[in-house]
């Protein structure tokens, strides 16, 4: 499976909030540099990981459409523009190893 079609089960997982197949789409030292306009984080790991983006989506039911997508030449690196329901914006860049996600920069853009 291409890297491509891995992001397309790991976004479904994170819609369907399904976080036992999600876990499976991360590598064991993922890192994820969340950029926020007045605020940057980085989370390590994937418990860590997890614990971050349950949080992001407590008491919510909001889902988000891929808008653009463009994989590397090579297939290791993966670009995608995405909005959610309240047509928030984000725009992320994620490093594919040994075929899971070991590297995601997510930049919040807001509302188009």
């Amino acid at each position: 499976m291409g890297a491509a079609e891995t992001l397309a089960g790991f976004f479904q997982a994170e819609n369907d909030r399904d976080w036992e197949t999600y876990r499976t789409f991360l590598h064991a030292d993922v890192v994820w540099h969340l950029h926020a306009e007045h605020e940057a984080r980085v989370i390590q790991g994937i418990e860590e990981y997890l614990r971050a983006i349950q949080a992001a989506y407590h008491d919510s039911s909001t889902r988000f459409r891929v808008e653009e997508m463009y994989e590397s030449a090579r297939g290791e690196r993966v670009a995608v523009l995405l909005i959610d329901d309240d047509g928030k914006r984000s725009f992320e860049v994620f490093d594919f190893e040994d075929g899971r996600i070991r590297c995601e920069h997510e930049f919040l853009l807001g509302k188009h």
